[in-house]
C-alpha cells in the first residue's frame, strides 16, 4: 500500500545537510549524501495529514514555465496556516524527496559555477525570511499562488479569466517581475498585489518588471508610514497609478 502520509524533516536533519554542503568537494557528492539524510527515517517527521500524490511539475527550459506549476503545488498542499508556510523543515524535504525531479531540472547543480550558492537559495532553507521563502524552489510556487489566489474569482482578472489562478499565473510571466512584487514588505499584501498585477495587464511601457519595480518600491515606502491594508480595491488602484512613474513621452 503506498504511503501517502504528509513529511517533513527534523531541525539534525537541516544541520547535517548544511554540514554536508560545507564538505562537498562536487555537487554529486552532496546530493549522494544528502539522499542519505532525507531518507534516514530518524530524520523525518510524519504529518497528521495524507496528501496523496503530487502532480508532475514542468521543469522545461521555456520562460513562464512556473505558471502552471505554482498552482499544482498550491493544490497539493493545501491552504497552509502562516507557521506551518514558514517552515524550513516542510520545504527542504519537498526540494529533496518529493519534487526531487523537479528541482534537478528546473534549479540543476551541474550547470552553475557557484552550485553552493543555488543549493543555498533554491534548494536548503537556512531561515525563513520573505527573500528566503520567494526564492526556495518549492516555497516561491505556495507563497506566491497564497498570495494572489482568488477562490472566488472575484476580482477582474480571475473573474474575466474564469481562474482562481489568473493572478498566480500573471505574477509567474518571468523572474524578475516576482522579485519587484514579492521581495518587499507590500508584497504580503494581497490585494496590493492584485492592484499592480492588473496595472501590469494594461500593458505597454506599465507592463516592464522596472515599471512595476518602481511602483512596489514606491508601496513599500507609503507603507512604512501608512497602513494602506485598509484602502479597499479603487483606493489601492488610484494609489498604484499615482504611484507609477511616468511613462516617457512617445510610448
Amino acid at each position: 500500500m503506498e504511503d501517502n502520509r504528509a513529511r517533513s524533516l527534523t531541525h539534525q536533519a537541516l544541520v547535517e545537510l548544511q554540514s554536508a554542503l560545507d564538505a562537498a568537494n562536487t555537487y554529486e557528492d552532496f546530493l549522494a549524501h544528502a539522499d542519505t539524510i532525507v531518507h534516514r527515517e530518524e530524520n523525518q517527521l510524519e504529518l497528521p495529514v495524507e496528501l496523496g500524490a503530487p502532480e508532475h511539475l514542468d521543469a522545461t527550459k521555456v520562460a513562464g514555465r512556473d505558471v502552471q506549476n505554482a498552482p499544482l503545488v498550491y493544490e497539493y498542499l493545501g491552504a497552509l496556516d502562516r507557521a506551518n508556510a514558514s517552515d524550513r523543515r516542510l520545504w527542504t524535504f519537498l526540494a529533496f524527496s518529493t519534487y526531487r525531479e523537479y528541482m534537478e531540472n528546473r534549479w540543476p547543480l551541474a550547470e552553475v559555477r557557484n552550485w553552493k550558492g543555488r543549493v543555498r537559495d533554491r534548494w536548503l532553507m537556512g531561515n525563513s525570511t520573505r527573500g528566503r521563502l520567494i526564492r526556495h524552489g518549492i516555497a516561491r510556487l505556495w507563497w506566491v499562488s497564497s498570495l494572489t489566489y482568488d477562490p472566488q474569482t472575484k476580482h477582474p482578472l480571475a473573474q474575466a479569466a474564469g481562474d482562481p489562478f489568473a493572478y498566480t499565473r500573471e505574477a509567474f510571466k518571468n523572474e524578475d517581475r516576482l522579485n519587484a512584487l514579492f521581495d518587499r514588505e507590500a508584497g504580503a499584501l494581497p490585494d496590493l498585489v492584485r492592484s499592480v498585477l492588473e496595472y501590469a495587464t494594461q500593458g505597454g511601457p506599465q507592463a516592464t518588471d522596472k515599471h512595476l519595480q518602481v511602483i512596489m518600491k514606491e508601496m513599500t515606502l507609503v507603507y512604512g508610514y501608512r497602513d494602506i491594508s485598509y484602502l479597499d480595491a479603487d483606493g489601492l488602484r488610484s494609489l498604484v497609478a499615482e504611484s507609477a512613474p511616468p511613462v516617457p513621452a512617445g510610448k
